[in-house]
C-alpha cells in the first residue's frame, strides 16, 4: 500500500474515531516527519518500513537537538500507524516494536516549606470556619498526603483497618500491590481523625 495513502487512511480513521483535533494535529506534525523522512529515502510502500527506517529517523531527530521526550513521543506515533497497519492487513508485524524508547531524565517537583504552609493553613482555615465532615475530610487528606507521601488512589483505598495507631503506622498496597508500612504523626492526627470519624457516624 502506498505510504501517502496509508498515512491519510490512518488519520481520517482518527477523525472517525472522534480522535480531537489537537491529536490529529499532533500525529501531523509528529508523525508527518516521519513519512516525509521515508518519501525522502524512496520509500515508497508501507511495506518497505523497516526498523532501520524507524530507527535513523529517530537518530537524525535526536542529532537536530531533539530531547529524549520528543524521540520517545515521535516513536510512540509511528507504532500506532504501523500498529493500524497490521489491524489493516498491510503488514503481518510492526517493524517500530523492536525500537527502544530512550530514557528520560525524572524531575520530581516537590512543596517547599513554604507551599506546604500555605496549603495546610488554607485547609485548616476551611476546617475552622465550616465544621463540616468534608471539610475535615479534606484537611485530614492533605495532612495525610504531605504527611506521608502516599498517592491518591492508596489514600482513596485506605480503611479504618489499615490505621494502627498504637505502632503508629498505615498500612498501604503500593504500585506493586505489596503492603507497605508507613509511620505517622500520631498526636494530631488521631485528635482530627476522631473528629472526622465522629462527624461522618
Amino acid at each position: 500500500m502506498l505510504l501517502k495513502f496509508a498515512y491519510q487512511d490512518f488519520l481520517d480513521d482518527g477523525k472517525f474515531k472522534n480522535t480531537t483535533k489537537a491529536n490529529i494535529q499532533n500525529y501531523k506534525m509528529l508523525l508527518g516527519k516521519f513519512i516525509d523522512y521515508c518519501a525522502e529515502n524512496q520509500v515508497i510502500n508501507v511495506e518497505d518500513i523497516t526498523y532501520n527506517h524507524v530507527r535513523q529517523h529517530l537518530l537524525i531527530c535526536q542529532e537536530r537537538g531533539d530531547k529524549p521526550n520528543t524521540i520517545n513521543a515521535k516513536l510512540l506515533r509511528i507504532r500506532a500507524f504501523l500498529n493500524y497497519m497490521v489491524e489493516c492487513e498491510v503488514i503481518s508485524k510492526n517493524p517500530a516494536h523492536k525500537v527502544k524508547m530512550q530514557k528520560q531524565d525524572t524531575k520530581i517537583e516537590v512543596f517547599t516549606d513554604a507551599q506546604i504552609k500555605q496549603m495546610l493553613n488554607f485547609y485548616r482555615r476551611i476546617k475552622q470556619r465550616e465544621k463540616t465532615y468534608v471539610a475535615y475530610r479534606d484537611y485530614m487528606v492533605i495532612v495525610l498526603i504531605l504527611g506521608t507521601g502516599i498517592r491518591r488512589g492508596e489514600i482513596v483505598n485506605l480503611q479504618w483497618r489499615d490505621v494502627d495507631f498504637v505502632n503508629r503506622s498505615i498500612s498501604i498496597f503500593g504500585k506493586t500491590r505489596r503492603k507497605e508500612t508507613i509511620p505517622i504523626t500520631v498526636r494530631r492526627m488521631k485528635k482530627e481523625w476522631i473528629k472526622w470519624s465522629s462527624m461522618n457516624n
